[in-house]
């Protein structure tokens, strides 16, 4: 009787080990397939990624590779930029409004994910207009990012974004 039952139970562990079994290449390769996919939780980090654009040299080169009106149809309150810089391969964000508004840019890279904005506006002399920049990610090909804008005038929501590069 005591073998029987043994038997049984031995017959049972070998079906359930063999169903488990299946899953095991599985769940040894969900990790590593979450880090190979682009725009996961696991936003690499770079030496440049969250560092100043203007302290860390790399403003003095840059240019703007992309940008976009925010706005409606009917007026156009600012824009976002995507800043670039060649000598140290990284991109931010600046948004440029030329009314005293709320506003908010972002920018993000779309290999992992990786955001910085800001959104405490101040005026520049030099630009004319009310503006902030974000901190910088690295940017460098295969690696690109894109600028996002955000604005509140007049009880109107605004966004906008740049293309990538």
């Amino acid at each position: 009787m005591i073998g029987a039952a043994f038997s049984i139970d031995i017959q049972v562990w070998g079906r359930n080990m063999r169903k488990l079994g299946k899953f095991i290449p599985a769940l040894i390769a969900a990790p590593l397939l979450a880090a190979a996919i682009p725009g996961n939780a696991y936003a690499a980090s770079y030496s440049m990624d969250g560092q100043d654009p203007s302290s860390a040299g790399c403003a003095a080169d840059a240019t703007t590779k992309q940008s976009a009106y925010i706005g409606t149809s009917n007026w156009t309150l600012g824009q976002v930029e995507l800043r670039y810089s060649t000598k140290c391969h990284t991109a931010w964000a600046r948004i440029r409004l030329s009314e005293n508004a709320w506003g908010k840019a972002q920018i993000a890279r779309n290999n992992d994910g990786k955001a910085y904005n800001c959104s405490n506006l101040s005026y520049s002399d030099s630009l004319g207009t009310y503006t902030c920049y974000t901190a910088m990610v690295y940017d460098k090909d295969p690696l690109n990012s894109f600028a996002e804008g955000w604005s509140q005038y007049s009880n109107t929501s605004l966004h906008t974004r740049t293309a990538s590069y």
